[in-house]
């Protein structure tokens, strides 16, 4: 990954011209809403990805980044619009790197330099953007629908190639299974024409052998003894016997064909089926006549098919270059809007299903008496063979229902039989009836000649239907097999995930959920995800836990899936505004988090609560002048700024130029700031004022009291423990903090009011040097001196509320304050 130390931003968003310096660590922008802290976290995602999700995804109808990424004023000038960042690639070995990026130009950014190894690092970040990280994007992780999780968890785990997989897994099991569908059915239909040439009832191989040996002993061949696969049922008769030019027509099976065709058409218009069948044609002509419902089920259609089609990276339409993942769940989430319209159409593909099965068996009686027919009645013989080729496109529509006005269409050509097809099958009615009754020999060779011909199909369709089978056990067992050991895979990632998670969130909620787990339970397609309640079982998180434990939830989850996906290669993070249900106390939590856990994550971070900004710089998670204020933003000149500074360098760069006024200034309201944040640190007693305003001589000296009663009792501890050293180790803190305190003449305040706060401004800047120096020393005895930390200091307590340690975020100050 990478780590920002410069952004400048140019007509972009609310943004007309902002530079931010990084230095490659934390950063925070605060702020009200309204005065552009979100255009700094989309010009981030914009450098490094081209895109801004804010401004894509459902429910943005016609913003785009294209026509709303810039300023307002400049929407007409895009090129104008323009993010350029400062960055450096850890793992190659701080490689600096600098990319411009503008609206006009977005899929061709400036980077330099341009060399593979760079290439390759900036190009994890498109299409998967989850750097960037709003309270919108962290919630969803918590309290989504658990086929939503699994695919947003997966994305962000750049596992989505296991859950495209199985997708396609399962629509080539889903094709193999209507395929052998289909194939049965001929098989079936084949069987049926099979035991009417026999004449007997069902397929027995003996009813077989029995029925053709005793035409064969007519015909004097020898009787057969069993069935194989490769048995001739006419097996000895001469084919070359024929004396007649015409060819014999078997009187039997010619009318058995003519009635089982002539009762097939009737049964689309007599009986319940063809009432049954007026019902359906209503139903679909109620449909096509609604164009929301009918251009609904025509779009679900068309979508089920192109999510057939996606199997590289482009769209199957019109071969745009897509991410894979991200354009099935498009087209998914479009084909869950047809659910209602989807229930009835398959419905009504259901209900016809019977009817497909009467319609082929038509077809293949209609077959049998068009080739019967073709020398002895060629006209109607091409009439049924005409109206069997316009059958298959009627066929095809009763299959796929859409069009609506298709499926009506064939719906009425088979309810009402033509005029043509009615006088074709009443003239080969007469003239099976005028044939004469054939001689035992003739019965018995066409009888054979007949039986063998079905055989032979039912063969074909035997192989193909078991081919078919095959294939589609096949595509079933890897289907399953996939889904199996992916599953498998994932839980086990996920129990990883899972583990740091719950370990995650029990560092913030350490004060009355040490004993918190949760469980993420992968199933096909879903992701369950439930947490421990205070050890009363475990739930949706949405159940019993308040926003704010959501919100701290989303961000562990994302915090242990990153974790996870990139290891120590988690270098960079865009929180925005991520956690503002989280209450105060935990707030601090999630600052010494962020700190300790993640120590090498440059995070940038937005809020608009003051207080959650002081606690990031308490803490230490913000280094000094890393941050920036926005405020009173206009159109003209986007926000004003308020960029915070190392506050000693500020009083002494003041002092320089004889500023009392403003060096007493900063260090008064510096001061305030710092003792009001170490008295909350710390639990000290402050006298209690409705107003909520506190000056310094209200926070100051409970602070230093309540600090200094701390570390004794740290030394008590240490002594009780037997760890003299560290005891008298602790005592001499306690004696140099209160050598600082005198150095403040904080305690004569009340006799010597010129050296108050109130009358600093009137000293000199010589006069004034001791007094800030003596103030930075009494401030820095409650901060970490350990470089790279610089966090205040705080209590820990049990969750009986006794106070358990004095640490700092680092670790390295750890003062227990529990005897034996």
């Amino acid at each position: 990954m990478i780590k920002v130390d410069k952004i400048t931003i140019e007509e972009f968003r609310g943004l007309r011209n902002v530079t931010l310096e990084f230095h490659g660590h934390n950063f925070a922008v605060c702020g009200p809403n309204g005065t552009g802290k979100s255009g700094v976290v989309d010009a981030l995602e914009f450098a490094l990805t081209g895109n801004i999700s804010r401004l894509s995804g459902e429910g943005m109808g016609n913003v785009s980044v294209e026509d709303h990424a810039p300023h307002v004023d400049s929407r007409n000038n895009p090129e104008r619009a323009k993010v350029t960042v400062n960055l450096k690639i850890p793992s190659l070995g701080n490689q600096e790197v600098i990319l411009e990026r503008s609206v006009k130009g977005k899929n061709s950014p400036k980077i330099t330099p341009a060399t593979p190894e760079v290439m390759a690092v900036l190009d994890q970040f498109v299409g998967h953007p989850e750097f960037v990280l709003s309270r919108r994007e962290i919630i969803r992780y918590v309290i989504s629908q658990p086929g939503n999780r699994s695919e947003e968890v997966q994305a962000l785990l750049r596992l989505d190639s296991v859950g495209e997989m199985r997708l396609n897994l399962k629509t080539v099991s889903n094709s193999c299974e209507r395929e052998l569908k289909d194939f049965s059915r001929v098989k079936i239909h084949a069987g049926e024409s099979l035991s009417q040439a026999l004449e007997i009832i069902g397929l027995d191989h003996e009813k077989i052998i029995e029925a053709a040996n005793i035409r064969r002993v007519i015909l004097g061949l020898a009787p057969l003894t069993e069935l194989t696969s490769t048995t001739v049922l006419n097996d000895g008769l001469e084919s070359g016997t024929k004396t007649a030019s015409t060819p014999k027509i078997n009187k039997a099976l010619a009318s058995e064909d003519a009635k089982k065709f002539s009762d097939s058409l009737k049964s689309f218009t007599d009986d319940s089926k063809g009432t049954e069948l007026q019902g359906i044609r209503s139903r679909i002509i109620s449909l096509a006549s609604n164009p929301i419902a009918s251009a609904g089920a025509s779009r679900e259609s068309f979508l089920r098919k192109a999510i057939d089609l996606i199997t590289e990276n482009f769209c199957p339409l019109c071969g745009t270059s897509w991410d894979m993942s991200a354009l099935r769940k498009l087209v998914l989430e479009k084909i869950s809007t047809f659910d209602e319209v989807t229930k009835i159409r398959k419905e009504l593909e259901r209900q016809l299903i019977p009817f497909v099965d009467i319609f082929d068996e038509m077809i293949g009686h209609a077959r049998s008496l068009a080739n019967q027919f073709r020398v002895s009645l060629p006209a109607q013989a091409a009439t049924i063979s005409a109206y069997l080729a316009s059958l298959s496109s009627v066929r095809r529509s009763l299959i796929e229902l859409l069009p609506f006005a298709d499926a009506v269409s064939a719906i009425d050509k088979i309810i009402v039989t033509p005029k043509d097809v009615g006088d074709s099958l009443d003239a080969i009615n007469k003239l099976i009836a005028s044939i004469p009754e054939p001689t035992k020999q003739e019965a018995a060779r066409d009888f054979l000649v007949r039986a063998q011909d079905r055989l032979e199909t039912l063969r074909d369709a035997s192989r193909n239907a078991k081919k078919a089978q095959q294939r589609s056990e096949l595509a079933k067992q890897a289907y399953e097999t996939y889904t199996d050991v992916s599953n498998k895979a994932l839980d086990a990632v996920y129990k990883e995930v899972e583990a740091d998670f719950s370990s995650l969130y029990c560092s913030i909620n350490n004060d009355d959920e040490t004993g918190f787990t949760a469980k993420l339970t992968p199933s096909i397609g879903r992701l369950a995800f439930d947490v421990d309640f205070y050890g009363r079982g475990h739930f949706p998180p949405g159940a019993y836990h308040s926003e704010g434990h959501q919100d701290a939830m989303g961000l562990c989850l994302y915090l242990a899936l990153m974790k996870k996906l990139h290891g120590d290669n988690f270098k960079f993070a865009v929180l925005d505004d991520v956690l503002m249900s989280v209450d105060v106390l935990h707030r601090r939590e999630v600052c010494n988090l962020l700190k300790r856990g993640f120590p090498d994550t440059q995070f940038v971070l937005t809020t608009h609560d003051e207080v959650w900004m002081k606690q990031m710089k308490s803490v230490g998670l913000i280094p000094p002048g890393n941050s920036v204020h926005f405020s009173n933003w206009t159109p003209d000149h986007g926000p004003e700024q308020w960029k915070t500074r190392d506050i000693w360098s500020e009083i002494d760069n003041f002092l320089k130029a004889n500023d009392v006024r403003s060096a007493a200034g900063s260090l008064r309201y510096y001061s305030e700031h710092v003792f009001r944040e170490i008295c909350e640190s710390i639990r000290a007693r402050v006298e209690f004022k409705g107003d909520g305003r506190y000056e310094l001589g209200d926070t100051l000296t409970p602070a230093v009291r309540r600090f200094r009663d701390l570390i004794l009792m740290g030394a008590k501890a240490a002594e009780a423990w037997g760890q003299h050293d560290i005891a008298e180790a602790i005592k001499q803190r306690e004696k140099n903090i209160g050598e600082s305190l005198i150095k403040t003449s904080a305690e004569q305040w009340q006799i010597n009011p010129a050296i108050h706060y109130n009358e600093w401004a009137n000293l000199s800047a010589a006069d004034f040097v001791p007094v800030s120096d003596s103030f930075r020393d009494l401030i820095s005895k409650f901060i970490c001196e350990t470089p790279g930390c610089g966090g205040m200091y705080y209590l820990t307590v049990t969750s009986s509320k006794i106070p358990d340690s004095l640490r700092c975020s680092c670790g390295k100050t750890n003062i227990s304050l529990k005897s034996p």
